[in-house]
């Protein structure tokens, strides 16, 4: 498997988006009084629904790869502290991934409903996270394995700079992704990522924030910190 494309069904998400979508308004529990903005909140999806694409490009690479916190993935070497938390050898496979929400055209209306757009649309990016991860679960060299939560850049302890080197390896415009010169990803609402495949979920690094080896400058923007807030599914 090598820059292979997938097409996720965001229809099999849609439960989950929209728990995202809650977390990240900040209508958690016992919130009272917010009706009518959760439901204003929740309509607009049908805005944008239609061009919400949710598409990944993949590739699989041996455990042997991964070398004590570096991977060395084709002409490319990736570095990231979290897998020195995972004993030497007990990688079984990786998957290096490009993933995309696609983009929306602009629209003439209120600075809200954009706001309301954006949240949608991140989302749909880390529901896609999770209907990827399930994707590789079903996989059937995957049975009886473990596959982690999502591993990137920006995150426990891998350094953003190094998105790049997932553009040197990835043909990224196979799903209309580019790398702009300021550093960001086109489209906005898109992450780059990976995930390894163990023999006993033991050996990954635990989900919590006491595992997390970032420098705490994005935990705004994890995931994790956002579901032990409210209480939904996991993931980093």
């Amino acid at each position: 498997m090598k820059n292979q494309i997938i097409r996720l069904d965001k229809s099999a998400g849609a439960v989950q988006a929209e728990a995202y979508f809650r977390v990240m308004c900040g209508y958690g529990k016992n919130r009272k009084g917010v009706e009518e903005r959760i439901s204003r909140g929740l309509q607009t999806l049908t805005d944008i629904y239609e061009e919400i694409n949710l598409q990944v490009l993949i590739s699989e690479y041996a455990g042997q790869c991964v070398d004590g916190t570096e991977l060395c993935l084709d002409n490319e070497r990736l570095y990231c502290r979290a897998l020195s938390q995972i004993p030497s050898g007990k990688v079984t496979r990786l998957y290096l991934f490009l993933l995309t929400a696609g983009e929306i055209s602009s629209r003439n209306t209120s600075i809200l409903n954009q706001t309301y757009y954006d949240i949608w649309q991140t989302a749909y990016v880390d529901t896609a996270r999770d209907l990827l991860r399930q994707y590789l679960i079903e996989l059937d060299e995957n049975q009886g394995k473990y596959v982690s939560d999502s591993f990137g850049p920006g995150f426990y302890g891998m350094e953003a700079g190094q998105i790049s080197k997932f553009f040197s390896l990835l043909r990224a415009e196979k799903i209309k992704m580019e790398l702009l010169e300021s550093g960001f990803m086109s489209p906005a609402k898109s992450y780059a990522g990976f995930f390894l495949v163990t023999d006993d979920v033991q050996l990954l690094p635990g989900k919590d924030c006491e595992c997390c080896m970032s420098s705490g400058r994005t935990c705004v923007y994890c995931k994790n910190g956002r579901e032990n807030s409210y209480g939904i599914g996991g993931g980093l």
